[in-house]
């Protein structure tokens, strides 16, 4: 795989100077090259705990100088070989979860053990979901599980007959009565109900209520 590391040293200006947004296309990149670069700012610190033999540790005591980095990776499917669904909602993944993450922060349910799913056709997609809704909701301080409630197959059978406007909250329900989730318990399933949209809907399942919030 095809990765580089870039290090931007700035000084304090008084000027924001536009992010980076990747290798442009030139001699060494194509344009089809650079579509399937997917590149992230990082702090000093953070490059150095993810690339330690390329990066320095931070000094202590800082500097005049600043230090970023930018990671940049080809992805694992190319712009034009990943359905285009999946690639409009995975371009906005970063947006979605901090909107859920935000319209759940509630300080009634800051206390709460958090779960996550998602439910979506690719499984590889609903994986991605899933995993940055939890970094999102650790983030803002929230007690994250890798636990998901499970139910049993002739529950998910009967479920998966039934619209998505009744079976998450029949779901919900009886997660709470098997057990699978608890009085102190959390979930949050990240929904897209239609097969056609690319817009993601969210739930929250608590003490066996089910409430849409996306």
């Amino acid at each position: 795989m095809f990765a580089f590391l870039l290090l931007i040293f700035s000084a304090p200006l008084p000027f924001v100077p536009a992010p980076f947004s990747g290798p442009a296309p030139g001699i060494s990149v194509t344009k089809r090259e650079a579509r399937n670069i997917e590149c992230t700012e990082l702090s000093e610190a953070e490059a150095h705990a993810l690339y330690p033999g390329q990066v320095s540790e931070p000094s202590v005591r800082g500097g005049y100088i600043t230090h970023r980095a930018v990671s940049c990776k080809t992805r694992v499917f190319g712009t034009d070989e990943r359905p285009g669904r999946d690639e409009a909602v995975l371009s906005r993944l970063t947006e979605t979860v901090a909107e859920l993450a935000s319209a759940v922060d509630e300080p009634a349910l800051a206390g709460a053990n958090w779960m996550v799913d998602a439910f979506y056709p690719d499984p590889s997609v609903a994986a991605k979901l899933s995993f940055a809704a939890k970094v999102a909701l650790a983030e803002r301080g929230r007690k994250v599980s890798d636990r998901v409630p499970v139910l049993a197959a002739g529950d998910v059978l009967v479920m998966s007959r039934m619209p998505a406007a009744k079976a998450y909250p029949l779901a919900c329900a009886r997660f709470f009565a098997e057990g699978a989730l608890g009085t102190g318990d959390v979930f949050l399933g990240v929904i897209q109900v239609d097969d056609r949209e690319t817009i993601l809907h969210a739930g929250l399942c608590v003490n066996g209520g089910w409430r849409w919030v996306r």
